[in-house]
């Protein structure tokens, strides 16, 4: 690299964490050797940054020599690192810009949230600092652990221990279950679950604490599975009109009247597909009418229902 000498590995290293944010593993990686986050950031390139950068807050960007530069610092291959850390991908580089590599740390990430990782996994890798992951929704359950942590800054009460309702663990092992069977489509009716079940005729029912997710992840999974057998049939065009319209009628009896609005919306946007729009043997990999369904696409970007379910408030257990 002509600009900037390829960067030779650091003397101590840290073990990744999976689904860490860059911005968390640079700052681990920098107080290891006994260095500031700037000076460790200089060492590899040019860059902008906020003041008093912190990852709790803020997730660091780099372009793709600057990617090289921190796989050389960090002494393993780059496909490592974007395995572990999910903003190394491509899609979230930043324009090259000659032979220097560049890095910027804005204020808020540009795709998904700052969530706190389970304390008890970093352990487990020789982790004792807090770790922040980069996750497409504003929270994430430790299956090991039975624990629930979201993107609250709030040192007080880092986690919810939820030990003593197994059953939503279960239920987050089947949604995640479902997302790795159906991909796409499983997670497109994963979040068009969400959006029936905290859809505004239910608010009131349901609240608006971010914990809320806690209360519906049982209901979000069973109903999933169910939206899941009628939607790929719907897809591969092997669902009649009598089954489509038999189906939702009795989705709306089964959750009540209160939903039934939720419902009628969500029926009106997955209509019986046109035969020259089936793709024979399989599904569409996009399902129509899910315009943004990625890898840290939140639940609310990816519904097909325009009400968000969940408010971001600055601090979910006040």
């Amino acid at each position: 690299m002509d600009g900037t000498a390829v960067a030779r590995a650091l003397p101590l290293q840290v073990r990744f964490f999976s689904g860490e944010s860059v911005g968390s593993y640079v700052t681990r990686l920098a107080a290891r050797n006994g260095l500031s986050v700037q000076q460790l950031l200089e060492s590899m390139g040019e860059g902008l940054s906020a003041a008093s950068v912190d990852p709790r807050y803020t997730e660091l960007y780099l372009d793709r020599a600057g990617r090289e530069q921190l796989a050389a610092l960090s002494g393993r291959p780059v496909a490592d690192m974007v395995r572990a850390l999910p903003s190394l991908a491509d899609e979230h580089l930043l324009p090259g810009q000659g032979d220097v590599p560049v890095w910027r740390w804005p204020w808020s990430p540009h795709d998904g949230y700052l969530v706190r990782g389970c304390a008890l996994c970093a352990a487990a890798r020789g982790i004792d600092t807090p770790v922040w992951m980069v996750r497409a929704d504003t929270w994430h359950i430790c299956v090991r652990h039975a624990r629930f942590t979201d993107n609250s800054r709030d040192d007080a009460r880092p986690f919810i221990d939820l030990s003593p309702g197994p059953h939503v663990v279960e239920a987050e092992q089947k949604v995640r279950k479902l997302e790795r069977r159906y991909g796409r489509v499983g997670r497109a009716m994963v979040a068009d679950a969400f959006g029936i079940l905290a859809h505004d005729a239910a608010r009131l029912r349901l609240g608006a604490r971010r914990t809320a997710v806690l209360h519906l992840l049982p209901h979000v999974a069973a109903l999933a599975e169910s939206l899941l057998s009628v939607e790929m049939r719907r897809l591969a065009g092997r669902l009649t009109k009598e089954e489509h319209a038999h189906w939702h009628l009795n989705r709306r009896k089964d959750r009540g009247m209160h939903l039934s609005q939720a419902f009628a919306t969500w029926s009106s946007k997955h209509s019986l597909l046109p035969q020259d729009k089936v793709a024979p043997g399989c599904c569409p990999a996009q399902p129509d009418p899910h315009s943004r369904v990625g890898g840290l696409q939140s639940v609310d970007e990816v519904m097909c229902l325009s009400a968000p379910p969940f408010p971001v408030p600055e601090r979910p257990y006040g």
